[in-house]
């Protein structure tokens, strides 16, 4: 499931080189997607990048539990063994975001993990920080 939605990412990426294009050279970039920082370097320098990820308890907490995911729930609930699907899946979410976290890490981008403990506010600030806002 990492691999696959790894993919879809990629696929995604193609709709947003243009936009990433058109853009000012001094704007910072926030990109929320799974996506290998690899695909988006040759666009975007790693100072204008920030990676934010999702703790691993953040996931299991809430990934299927959000509002925008509700009709996956539906679907999971649907199934033999709801909580084992779960657990499953959030697995293979984890797997995802590390793939990303770590290859964000060994290209030298910023990284900021969201955890329970880091208010909204609190990852605002450490963004302006970064880019010196």
């Amino acid at each position: 499931m990492a691999e696959w939605l790894l993919q879809i990412a990629e696929e995604m990426m193609e709709f947003f080189v243009i936009d990433l294009l058109r853009m000012p050279g001094e704007t910072p970039i926030i990109i929320d997607l799974g996506i290998m920082p690899e695909r988006i370097l040759p666009f975007i320098p790693k100072e204008r990048m920030i990676c934010l990820y999702t703790s691993d308890e953040e996931i299991k907490r809430l990934y299927y539990y959000r509002e925008d995911h509700r009709m996956i729930l539906d679907v999971i609930n649907l199934t033999a063994n709801p909580a084992e699907s779960i657990i499953k899946g959030n697995q293979s979410m984890i797997d995802f975001s590390r793939r990303i976290r770590n290859a964000c890490i060994q290209h030298g981008i910023k990284t900021l993990e969201r955890t329970a403990s880091l208010s909204v506010e609190g990852q605002f600030w450490q963004i302006r920080n970064h880019f010196g806002l």
